[in-house]
């Protein structure tokens, strides 16, 4: 897989709200106007090997609770275990380092088992701490029933080599 990863622009946006939102589709619109604002990198993956078919997105929130954020990280079904999930926290936290940002946070639902060993792989370590959700943006786990009230802390250095 020949994955490219960039800013989204207003032509990705269709396909993105149809495809690969995983909520409600506003919430790319609402996404898109903070990256114009320059409060959030949105972040989009392409598949060069597929004619650049969108298969991923991810965000960097410069202006949450834990700044920055990688948030909302998604690889379609389709592309995944095929290295989109890495070229998108690669290409994020490249973009926080341009920012003069020495680490990377996140904040997973522990019960997702996807995203928890990618995260791991990826070299985010558990802060011990967690954020507690009541109304997730995204829901992070396909059984709403097994969603967790919290979300565990991770953190990366981007100083560690």
């Amino acid at each position: 897989m020949s994955i490219i990863v960039r800013t989204a622009n207003e032509e990705d946006l269709p396909v993105i709200r149809d495809h690969l939102a995983q909520t409600d589709p506003r919430l790319v619109d609402e996404h898109f106007r903070l990256q114009r604002e320059g409060l959030m990198y949105f972040a989009v993956a392409l598949d060069h090997a597929e004619n650049d078919a969108l298969v991923g997105t991810a965000l960097l929130d410069l202006n949450s609770e834990m700044t920055p954020e990688l948030r909302n990280m998604f690889v379609a079904p389709s592309a995944r275990r095929r290295g989109a999930g890495r070229a998108l926290s690669q290409w994020i936290e490249q973009k926080a380092r341009e920012a003069g940002h020495t680490a990377v946070f996140l904040a997973v639902d522990p019960n997702n088992e996807k995203a928890v060993p990618l995260y791991v792989s990826l070299e985010y370590h558990p802060t011990g701490e967690h954020l507690f959700v009541k109304e997730p943006e995204v829901q992070q786990v396909p059984d709403p029933s097994r969603a967790s009230s919290h979300y565990a802390i991770y953190k990366k250095s981007l100083t560690a080599r």
